[in-house]
């Protein structure tokens, strides 16, 4: 199915309340958190084939070749990897391992690990989904000449390759039990990560306990976490009673102050005014006429006020600043007077509508009628977008339908057009792209 994407460009910029603390206090060993997830249950514990939501709670579990180094975001530190090298001509990548890393059954994990989860990753077995495997096209072998030593050769550089390994969704699994079956993480948490599953209660909350066999000496510092499947509301209400810790969602100013207010000074406010690199986008199916009309496309671009909207949501979201492809602020990002001069970003809405009722009139559709479909957490884009279309002559069904339904309608393709969210974990544009490849390629 072809799809294309009218920028609505607003991304997801807000604050996290978490509990206050000083700034030079030090880490203290024991307690567990408690962070509110407003996402329903994963449908896979697949960390290959899971979103944003399900990685919440999976990926603590599992350990990865590199991570995202935390304090120097973006940049990518050793995880199972101790250390690394990149051959001059940037088609080797040589990773020697931390020794003596088990799992949680108490298996040794080794290189042999690394490369089966990281093949699996990039070629699927049958029945497995991959959902960024197009990611990992230019890997042309792994080898793993002893079991602390991995050799990752690559058909042509690729600057993101590094991001690529440290990002949650390359989870490294038992070659062993993969071995037995290879769909055992869909049903089965098993890793080598901090913390352990202890339980998972469908619909209330996911638990994981400390691994006291964590090859990180003194790590982790918790003795555990519990996320709390709730609503958006429920967690700011949790929020302000104190039940939880810290909000994982970008939070308004509006529930700031709320929270504040309610706690005092017990909270701190964290990431005020960051940009996150979650963008919203509203998708044209264009194998449905008219959308496969380039000019109907044009038009409904044209009719969407990015600027003006992105102010109207600052007081009922965190999607509140406009940008293009790539997070606004970070190295790839165009200024605002270059995304002034894009298709649909100019400022004269009066004289972009007055081109999009034009482009539809010539089109032949002056009256288009056109289905929204939106999932449950977006439904208040959904409005915006519908009344912006409105005002160049577009009569907008707007249908609000439950998640499952709303991804297997994009699958289907019953839908004109549909808003998404896709996040990813940092600002290369290799990884930003990834899922705009064709689904055969790409699931997600």
């Amino acid at each position: 199915m072809k799809i294309s994407h009218a920028l609505l460009a607003m991304w997801v910029a807000g604050m996290a309340s978490s509990p206050a603390l000083a700034q030079s206090e030090q880490p203290v060993r024991g307690g567990t958190l408690v962070i509110p997830v407003h996402f329903p249950d994963p449908p896979s514990f697949d960390c290959a084939a899971a979103g944003p939501s399900a990685l919440f709670r999976i990926s603590p579990h599992y350990s990865l070749l590199l991570r995202v180094d935390a304090e120097r975001y973006p940049e990518v530190k050793g995880e199972l990897a101790k250390s690394w090298t990149v051959s001059p001509d940037g088609l080797t990548l040589t990773f020697k391992l931390h020794p003596n890393v088990k799992f949680h059954d108490g298996s040794p994990l080794t290189s042999t690990d690394v490369k089966v989860s990281l093949d699996r990753l990039r070629n699927p077995p049958p029945g497995v989904v991959s959902l960024r495997k197009a990611m990992f096209d230019d890997v042309e072998a792994i080898d793993t000449p002893d079991a602390q030593t991995l050799v990752v050769r690559l058909s042509k550089p690729n600057a993101a390759m590094l991001q690529q390994l440290a990002m949650p969704y390359a989870c490294i699994y038992s070659a062993k039990l993969l071995a037995s079956d290879p769909s055992y993480p869909t049903k089965k948490v098993m890793g080598s990560g901090p913390f352990k599953l202890e339980r998972h209660v469908s619909g209330t909350e996911w638990v994981g306990t400390r691994f006291d066999d964590y090859f990180e000496p003194g790590k982790p510092y918790l003795d555990g976490f519990r996320a709390l499947t709730v609503s958006s509301p429920a967690a700011i209400n949790a929020s302000m009673s104190g039940q939880v810790h810290y909000s994982l969602r970008a939070l308004t100013v509006s529930e700031v102050e709320r929270i504040k207010a309610a706690r005092g000074d017990t909270v701190k406010v964290v990431g005020q005014n960051n940009v996150t690199p979650v963008r919203i986008w509203v998708a044209f199916n264009t194998t449905r006429p008219p959308l496969n009309d380039v000019r109907v496309r044009r038009a409904l671009t044209l009719a969407l006020d990015r600027w003006n909207g992105s102010k109207a949501m600052a007081g009922l979201t965190g999607i509140n600043v406009v940008g293009g492809m790539v997070r606004p602020g970070s190295t790839f990002a165009r200024s605002t007077a270059e995304l002034e001069k894009e298709l649909g970003f100019g400022r004269n809405m009066a004289e972009a509508r007055a081109e999009a009722r034009r482009l539809l009139a010539e089109a032949g559709h002056p009256n288009l009628k056109l289905s929204l479909v939106n999932g449950q957490g977006y439904s208040f884009l959904g409005v915006y977008v519908a009344d912006q279309l409105r005002q160049i002559g577009v009569t907008v069904d707007h249908q609000v339908v439950d998640n499952p339904q709303w991804y297997a309608r994009r699958l289907s393709g019953e839908f004109d057009l549909t808003t998404e969210a896709p996040p990813e974990y940092v600002d290369d544009p290799t990884v930003q792209f990834s899922m705009l490849t064709s689904y055969k390629n790409n699931p997600s």
